[in-house]
């Protein structure tokens, strides 16, 4: 009966340390996913421009430079 108990023993204590492990493994791509995303979010960020006749803020990738002011369409930068 003895030998019973200690494989019982040492495979319940088998089992704890498999799934704590898994559970840390988990824990740790789960981080690195979330750092991956914010990361990804704060890449995408880009300044943003007013327009000088509206006041209308375009990121600055889609504003329209003219003369060191910058628009949100050309009908207004037209219209200066």
């Amino acid at each position: 009966m003895g030998i019973v108990r200690l494989i019982t023993v040492a495979a319940i204590i088998w089992l704890v340390w498999f799934f704590f492990k898994r559970f840390q493994q988990n824990m740790l791509e789960r981080k690195k996913t979330s750092e991956h995303q914010n990361k990804k979010k704060t890449d995408t960020v880009s300044n943003v421009r007013k327009c000088a006749v509206c006041g209308i803020h375009v990121p600055e990738s889609e504003a329209i430079a003219h003369n060191g002011r910058y628009y949100c369409s050309t009908a207004h930068k037209d219209s200066e």
